[in-house]
């Protein structure tokens, strides 16, 4: 089998996708076209990476030739190649009843299929150059979505936060792939990761590469909306909600995906790998902490999306990718079904009105959680120390799955429900199990892994003890609503601790001066 065919099959689904989004955006006779055509190309696109990853498990090799200048394939850019197509084909298949009837639906769904041929340009690309343009064209088809609606000031202002911070992103990854070329006196992928490897081997890594491994870790922290990088995020939901699907579900996730694809140049700087472990840390606990507060369905979401990038962004500081990997694909499905799906969410008062017991041997659970996640650890043989990472994956999974066997178990008298969390705990444990054992050999020869050490291990403990506070708070919360300390508490957490305040203040001074104050938005 051709080593090019991977390669040529990958570039399908782009081509296809551009070429709708230059079509003309209705029929000669006046009959909307693209919301066939647009679909389609999703379909194409599915097929094409499906196919490339076929080729794959067939021999051939997608990372050599000329044609892997353009779309490098292999374990990491062929999955990642499927997420995005799969989601990629969802949204636009979900777009095309949701802005049925609406005059502007052709340009949408154009503009939705520019966005999501660059995001595959983007995981694919063999070269850095291409991926730069990519980074950079993804990022300006993503503002002409999030602008959709005229008359939204507060998306408007958004989108124009959002702006000014990527070309900041934008900037920091092209200094970086300049200093890597005059380093290694090549752009290509492949020549690249080849270089980091070698500096790695002899012990001596020269300058241009620690350097640029920094600007790389910046740029995706602020392409992946790490505090304070995160003002834009909870605003967006103003936008049309495939918008939010895609951006939560693909495009926050391209800082996670740029660390993980050049680990090799990261792994090289210590300072880089500390910048990523500070900033996901911070933005982890604070994300989650304001995500309690949050009462819209969307916004909640939103905040969501900000803590899970924290803890994918901190996955990556402690040298875990193949763990953060993991939480890219779960995310990017979780997230893209929570968004397409929260409208039909329906309140019944009852459950919201009735608080749940007193958390009194929650934390007793908590405990022992955490001794079975340290035990099954050391049966699979995986150190906490030298591989902190997906401990502490493990930990907030088992965290997060003791409070809803607590949740169950708070009717007491309903065995079914009890029942039915504990099976439901199991069966995600065992997948978890599962699936970070199947990525970790998927990746095993592409993506390297962190030498960890006794300072990620006291770093990865200290999140998972925070994660475990946050769990026991929330549990706490129904019984704390009359507490003026508490009450205080909410509405500054409700506010987001102001930082969007702050940054909408001087937003509106320097982007967007003319503007009023935006009307109460109603969902």
């Amino acid at each position: 089998m051709p080593d090019a065919l991977p390669s040529l099959l990958a570039l399908i689904g782009p081509l296809v996708c551009v070429a709708v989004a230059l079509l003309p955006r209705r029929a000669a006779g006046g009959r909307p076209v693209l919301g066939v055509l647009a679909p389609a190309a999703g379909w194409v696109a599915l097929a094409g990476a499906l196919a490339a990853a076929v080729a794959l498990l067939a021999g051939a090799d997608g990372t050599q030739g000329a044609a892997a200048r353009l779309a490098r394939l292999d374990a990491l850019s062929a999955t990642m190649l499927l997420l995005v197509a799969g989601l990629g084909l969802v949204v636009l298949r979900y777009s095309r009843t949701y802005l049925d009837g609406h005059p502007r639906r052709d340009a949408f769904l154009a503009d939705l299929a520019l966005t999501v041929g660059a995001v595959q340009v983007l995981v694919v690309a063999g070269d850095l150059v291409l991926l730069a343009a990519a980074w950079i064209a993804t990022s300006l088809a993503l503002h002409r979505l999030l602008v959709f609606f005229p008359e939204r000031t507060q998306a408007q202002l958004a989108a124009r936060k959002k702006f000014v911070l990527s070309r900041l992103g934008d900037l920091c990854l092209i200094v970086a792939i300049v200093i890597l070329a005059s380093s290694i006196g090549a752009t290509s992928l492949e020549a690249v990761l080849a270089a980091a490897r070698q500096a790695a081997a002899s012990g001596v890594v020269p300058d241009g590469l620690a350097l640029a491994a920094v600007l790389i870790a910046l740029a995706a922290v602020i392409k992946s909306a790490q505090a304070p990088f995160h003002v834009w995020v909870p605003e967006v939901m103003e936008t049309p909600t495939p918008v939010s699907a895609l951006l939560h579900a693909g495009i926050v996730n391209a800082g996670g995906y740029l660390v993980i694809r050049l680990a090799d140049v990261v792994l090289l700087s210590d300072p880089a790998l500390l910048l990523l472990a500070a900033f996901g840390a911070a933005t982890a606990l604070f994300g989650a902490a304001v995500m309690q507060a949050q009462t819209g369905v969307k916004v909640a979401l939103a905040w969501s999306t900000i803590a899970q990038m924290g803890f994918m962004t901190l996955q990556c500081g402690l040298g875990a990718f193949h763990a953060a990997f993991l939480h890219i694909v779960a995310h990017g499905l979780y997230k893209a079904y929570a968004f397409l799906a929260a409208g039909s969410v329906v309140r019944e008062p009852a459950a919201w009105t009735e608080a749940p017991r007193r958390p009194a041997r929650l934390a007793l659970w908590l405990g022992v959680a955490a001794l079975a996640v340290l035990g099954g650890a050391a049966v699979l043989g995986v150190d906490p120390i030298a591989a902190p990472g997906p401990v502490l994956f493990g930990l907030v999974l088992a965290f997060g799955l003791v409070h809803l066997v607590w949740h169950a178990s708070a009717g007491g008298s309903d065995r079914a429900a009890l029942a039915r969390g504990v099976a439901i705990a199991a069966a995600v444990a065992l997948g978890f199990v599962v699936a970070q054992t199947a990525v970790a050999l998927l990746l095993a020869e592409v993506v390297p892994v962190g030498p960890g050490g006794p300072v990620a291990a006291v770093v990865a403990a200290a999140i998972g003890l925070a994660a475990a506070l946050l769990v026991l708070g929330q549990a706490e919360l129904p019984h704390r609503a009359a507490d003026p300390r508490w009450q205080a508490a909410y509405v500054h957490l409700a506010s987001g601790l102001y930082l969007d305040v702050l940054a909408n203040r001087l937003a509106r001074r320097l982007l967007l001066p003319a503007a009023k104050e935006p009307a109460a938005w109603t969902p």
